[in-house]
């Protein structure tokens, strides 16, 4: 089974984030980390999360350092589940 890494900011706690994204594993929602899990035979048991670094400041300084993760981890198709935006 391949493997896909996701990269995603929240300015919420990560407890919220997976919370919202449980949610939308189980109601099909059409986001693309959701649709891994309900279209390509994936389950919960494959779904891990984990924290990469804690940030204070603006959501624009968020975005930036997602954007540098993003690249630093070629999170984008063909390597992982982000259309290069």
């Amino acid at each position: 089974m391949k493997r896909f890494v996701y990269v995603g900011e929240t300015g919420g706690t990560m407890y919220q984030r997976h919370l919202l994204n449980m949610l939308r594993f189980y109601t099909q929602h059409s986001d693309p980390v959701a649709e891994q899990f309900y279209t390509d035979g994936h389950s919960m048991d494959d779904f891990q999360i984990m924290g990469l670094e804690k940030l204070s400041g603006s959501d624009e300084y968020r975005k930036t350092m997602e954007q540098l993760w993003k690249s630093k981890l070629r999170t984008y198709r063909p390597f992982g589940i982000k259309v290069q935006e």
